[in-house]
């Protein structure tokens, strides 16, 4: 990996073959709880000498586990090694059959696969989720950014995290922006996805954020307007910190937003141009769903849908709360269906709407 210059800110600155190998003092503290999460912090460097395909499945594993947060018990049953073996490789330190190891990792794959197909079987692709992961792919393979603005609860996180699931090759890492907190805070999430010690000094942490990302890697930051400065003077110091992180690594670094950002960026004083200079896709989501944009999810429900019910389910995900009511409005349909041993008919999801309406009071201020 070519490591880039610094910016400005510069952050404030061996075993057998066997299974059941002997374990090492340093080995057994460093993994020593069979209940824990998983305590090796994401790094790149450790497998430097192994095979580029070698490097792929312990990544992906790595932080499959981190994501997970698979304890050492976990990681034990799904590879078939003990912790202490499972520990060496993760440090490249293991001296028994890289090639079992990795078949094992392969085994366990297959059935993570299975089940991600089961826990994303309800997750539609539209016209909006193809812009979103569109704009992500389009970042990993020109190591860019990408900022993808659209209004709250049009579904960006949601193909943002099918996308990861798709690419997660032990290459993408998803966090949420802190909702409050300085450099630390923004530090201490992207650390706790990749394993690091979340109580060290703001320098080690970012040291060692830096050996856990390179050309092939992606990061993606949700809520990013919260990464703006309240004050609209200052420095966008979490914004440079990303920067820093994406220059210095090469990685490929993803922010979804809301229009806030764009909001504060326009009202700051502060020139943005280093950050926007590198946006390589910015993404625009449209304002309002057509039918063909959420036809997708309805029909999971139910297959032919009446003109003036189309008409009801598109005015809902123009509404506040968007794609999310929509989603509960016909989760609660269906419940309603279940109860009376139907199936999801036009007019259970009528009665779904016309329930929650009433609950929220719109038809008894309507007499008024």
């Amino acid at each position: 990996m070519t490591t880039k210059a610094h910016t400005t800110i510069d952050i404030i600155a061996t075993s057998d073959d066997s299974r059941k190998a002997p374990a090492s003092k340093s080995d057994t503290a460093l993994a020593s709880s069979a209940h824990s999460r998983i305590n090796i912090p994401f790094n790149l460097e450790n497998w430097k000498h192994l095979p580029d395909e070698t490097k792929d499945q312990l990544a992906w594993f790595h932080q499959h586990a981190l994501e997970e947060g698979l304890s050492w018990n976990k990681c034990e049953a799904a590879l078939g090694y003990s912790n202490t073996t499972i520990y060496r490789a993760l440090k490249g330190t293991y001296e028994g059959s890289w090639d079992k190891v990795i078949a094992g990792i392969n085994s366990y794959r297959t059935i993570v696969a299975e089940r991600c197909a089961i826990k994303n079987a309800t997750f539609c692709e539209t016209r909006f989720t193809k812009l979103v992961t569109g704009g992500l792919s389009y970042a990993m393979a020109n190591n860019s950014i990408v900022k993808i603005t659209g209004e709250s609860r049009m579904g960006k996180t949601a193909s943002a995290k099918w996308w990861r699931d798709q690419n997660n090759h032990g290459r993408t890492v998803f966090i949420t922006a802190p909702a409050y907190g300085a450099a630390r805070a923004l530090l201490k999430e992207i650390a706790h996805a990749l394993g690091i010690n979340r109580n060290t000094g703001l320098t080690n942490m970012h040291e060692s954020i830096l050996r856990a990302f390179n050309e092939n890697r992606m990061l993606i930051v949700d809520e990013a307007h919260r990464l703006l400065p309240k004050d609209m003077r200052s420095e966008p110091v979490l914004l440079e910190i990303l920067r820093d992180i994406h220059d210095r690594t090469g990685c490929g670094l993803a922010l979804l937003t809301t229009r806030r950002f764009d909001e504060g960026v326009r009202k700051s004083e502060y020139q943005y141009e280093q950050i926007l200079g590198r946006i390589g896709m910015p993404v625009q989501l449209p304002r309002e769903f057509a039918w063909e944009d959420i036809a997708p999810i309805v029909e999971q429900y139910l297959k032919a849908v009446p003109k003036d019910l189309r008409k009801e389910l598109v005015h809902i995900a123009n509404s506040p709360g968007r794609l999310g009511i929509l989603c509960e409005t016909l989760k609660f349909a269906s419940r309603i269906a279940s109860k009376s041993q139907r199936t999801t008919s036009a007019d259970t999801i009528r009665t779904a709407i016309a329930t929650r309406r009433q609950m929220m009071g719109e038809l008894i201020y309507a007499k008024k």
